[in-house]
């Protein structure tokens, strides 16, 4: 078939998970023999380049391992199959290569590789951390040298594609922020077709411009790498093909193939006609999108992605729905050249429900042969079971486990449609349902590594990382603190977290020169982000001595887990120094913040603000004594005069819920994840008026487990495990995770005020059942319950 823009064909896929080998240490120590190459012009500029090296073979090879990095994207092609695409998304102080066994695709004779090498250059989405358009390849062995990046590979421009634009607050997106890069035009007229088969001929293609040797991270040298080189941590992203058939909508003429709800492929539209088609892909998807066409010289085709329809600036009412709807969002134009199997998909993978193609055909009739998409996402899979006596609650956990898997690639995102970045607040949830629904840490260490990789001089952590664009949420960086905390306690590698140490005791000192004599926290700089609903700013901007409870009590909660984590590396007079500061701390909100009126912790000493947020974080902190807790949390659930938490911080108040043995309230504030449900939303939303996927409304899949069926870590390392169910609204749940020890099942019944069920603890650990003030201990194996 023919190939368009490194398009990748049909059947590879299910091979990728094969391919990716563990490069020895001589390729992540020591500098590599391979050259950088790239354009020979216009190289730090916005360019798609094709790349190809031709080499003979005089028996087909057992083992042919190949170490490949490019600058900014890369897809791989060996004697025209498509075998990867990459490299794992970093920053120039640790970029990434991927390690490969080609050894399958490669014949006795004569071979090609083939790579497209997109740099994105000046319109390169936020998240792209890039230098210039650059190649390299290095053998792994004498004799896979031979494709070693140097002089005698070629390359040429494609001319044929070009990036459509689109900025924060264009009307075509309704003026919501948008950082995930630009989209493509394509002129098939331009396209070397073919440009990856071997056969291609490419004598007029030109040598590269030939620069430094590879450089690893650390390696000794001059110190002047533009790129240090780090092995691939996380796996090859999934691929898997998804049909786009239900048609919804079309206007125009169409000759062949379109009934009511379905289209027959091929179909043909007639020659000097406008037709506009509207697919549903009946959940959103993130996937690279395939259009298949024949003929059609002089077409264009415009795909529109959309997250959903609307029926005007802010409605999207139900998302089955499209009566009276229209789509607006980011698309692809493509430009037909008359040939035959022509198939256009895109550098980057698009994030769709909707699709809508606007086609105008010229003088010629277009055939559209085929039409689907390949999702494409970290291959997340999920181990984790829960049910429960309540059926919706098992909908919300396959939709919050939808949500998660499609904000992660090769990092952890906010959301795949408008920015596509890891931020700390959104991936510390993120993590936590990895380590419960899947058990794969993978993804999670990366961005605890990443995020200490933004470390400033003054103890700040980028908000987000990767980032081309600087951005500071100081509260962030405290989260990132209680990332490797989380880590502590439910996985199980102390070497890992301890290297983590001198990054929190640099983050502490910050915060610490914000803490005032009277022991309160005043407004950090930058943007003192605690949740959309929740305005810092305002509040100190309208209180006399310009201090908050919020940043005092989260300081505090992230003081009490660097307290935890430091002594178990015996460091105890710097833990009993973070113990105190919080206990410190504590007092001073008491003091000054607790309205004995109102009942509720004030947002400030002034007492002219009350929010959900700081009460919430008074119970995390242990200054609200448990009698009080349930309580408390009843009342600042019911109240309608303070500010509310949004689906963010809802998890750190299904957190307070858990903790104060609320499982009946935890329940009731699911009813706003079941509200979504009745919208027909697939994946769960950010909350505002934007992103219809954020990875932060995935929190029930690790609060269902964590809360109703009662798992808890109770040691450094889940080595140990508390199980206590909270099934006040439920009279049967049952779970099971993924520990990294084995898997950990609950099976639990409730009757009146006894408990029956079992437990399975994986091998080596044992732990304890709370239940109605009753304990009982658990070892490894099944354990019978009755209580």
């Amino acid at each position: 078939m023919k190939i368009l823009n490194l398009l990748f064909l049909i059947l590879p896929f299910a091979s990728l998970a094969q391919t990716l080998v563990v490069p020895s240490t001589r390729w992540s120590t020591q500098p590599w023999e391979a050259r950088w190459v790239g354009p020979t012009e216009n190289k730090s500029q916005y360019g798609v380049y094709h790349f190809r090296k031709t080499f003979s073979l005089s028996s087909p090879p057992e083992k042919f391992i190949i170490h490949i990095s490019a600058d900014n994207r890369y897809r791989f092609f060996v004697n025209g199959i498509y075998v990867t695409e990459g490299p794992q998304l970093s920053d120039l102080r640790h970029w990434k290569f991927e390690s490969l066994d080609i050894s399958k695709n490669l014949k006795a004779g004569e071979n090609t590789l083939a790579i497209q090498v997109a740099y994105l250059g000046e319109v390169a989405p936020v998240f792209m951390m890039g230098k210039q358009a650059a190649l390299i390849v290095q053998g792994d062995d004498a004799a896979s040298a031979i494709v070693n990046t140097d002089k005698t590979w070629k390359y040429q421009t494609d001319e044929s594609v070009s990036p459509i634009v689109f900025k924060p607050g264009q009307k075509e997106l309704f003026f919501q922020y948008y950082a995930a890069g630009s989209l493509e035009k394509v002129d098939g007229n331009l396209h070397p077709w073919g440009w990856e088969q071997p056969n291609f001929n490419d004598t007029n293609w030109t040598s590269p411009s030939v620069m430094q040797n590879g450089t690893t991270f650390r390696a000794e040298g001059y110190g002047d790498a533009q790129w240090e080189l780090t092995p691939r941590n996380i796996p090859l992203m999934e691929h898997t093909y998804e049909e786009l058939n239900l048609l919804r909508r079309w206007e125009g003429k169409l000759e062949t193939g379109i009934k009511a709800g379905a289209i027959k492929f091929p179909f043909k539209i007639p020659a000097n006609q406008k037709v506009t088609l509207l697919f549903d892909n009946r959940k959103l998807t993130s996937a690279f999108p395939e259009f298949v066409t024949t003929g059609g010289k002089g077409a264009e085709i415009k795909a529109i992605y959309a997250e959903a329809l609307f029926d005007d600036i802010k409605n999207k009412g139900h998302r089955d729905s499209i009566a009276g709807k229209s789509i607006h969002g980011v698309y692809d134009i493509f430009l037909a050249d008359g040939g035959s199997n022509r198939l256009f998909t895109s550098i980057s993978y698009r994030t769709f429900r909707y699709v809508q193609f606007d086609i105008t055909t010229g003088d010629q009739p277009l055939t559209i042969t085929k039409l689907g998409s390949w999702f494409t996402g970290y291959p997340f899979e999920k181990k984790a079971i829960f049910t429960a006596s309540d059926p919706q609650l098992s909908n919300v956990f396959d939709i919050g486990f939808h949500t998660a898997r499609l904000c992660a690639y090769d990092t952890y995102m906010d959301c795949p449609y408008w920015e596509r970045l890891q931020y700390i607040g959104d991936t510390r949830i993120q993590a936590f349902v990895s380590y419960y629904v899947t058990g794969d840490d993978r993804l999670a260490r990366n961005a605890i590594e990443q995020f200490e990789w933004s470390m400033t001089y003054d103890g700040l952590t980028y908000s987000r990382y990767p980032s081309e664009l600087p951005q500071f949420i100081p509260n962030y960086s405290l989260v990132w603190i209680t990332m490797v905390h989380d880590y502590f306690k439910y996985r199980n590698d102390p070497q890992f977290v301890k290297s983590f140490l001198p990054g929190i005791r640099r983050v502490i000192e910050h915060f610490e020169q914000y803490v005032t004599d009277d022991k309160m926290m005043r407004l950090q700089p930058y943007w003192d982000f605690f949740d959309h609903s929740f305005s810092a700013k305002k509040i100190a901007a309208e209180s006399q001595n310009k201090t908050l409870t919020n940043n005092t009590l989260f300081f505090a909660y992230v003081l009490d887990m660097s307290a935890e984590l430091v002594a178990y590396y015996k460091e105890n007079s710097e833990s009993e120094k973070y113990a105190k500061l919080s206990r410190e701390l504590k007092a001073a909100v008491q003091k000054n913040c607790w309205d004995s009126g109102r009942g509720l912790y004030a947002d400030s000493p002034d007492k002219k603000h009350f929010s959900m947020h700081n009460n919430i974080m008074a119970i995390l902190c242990d200054i609200v004594p448990p009698k009080d807790q349930t309580a408390l949390l009843r009342k600042i659930s019911d109240d309608q005069s303070i500010t509310k938490t949004t689906l963010y911080f809802d998890f750190y108040l299904g957190r307070a819920m858990s903790k104060a043995g609320a499982g009946d309230q935890y329940y009731d504030l699911l009813d706003k994840w079941k509200d979504l449900l009745k919208l027909g939303l697939t994946t769960f939303p950010e909350g505002v008026d934007r992103s219809e996927c954020h990875a932060w409304s995935a929190s029930p899949d690790f609060e269902m487990l964590a809360t109703f069926c009662g798992i808890e870590s109770d040691a450094p390392g889940f080595e140990k495990v508390l199980i206590r169910p909270q099934l006040q609204s439920l009279s049967k749940v049952q779970g099971s995770i993924p520990h990294w020890a084995g898997n950990l099942e609950v099976i639990f019944e409730k009757k009146g005020e006894g408990l029956s069920g079992k437990v399975i603890l994986p091998k080596g650990i044992t732990g304890k059942l709370v239940w109605n003030l009753k304990t009982m201990e658990l070892r490894e194996g099944e354990n019978n319950i009755r209580l």
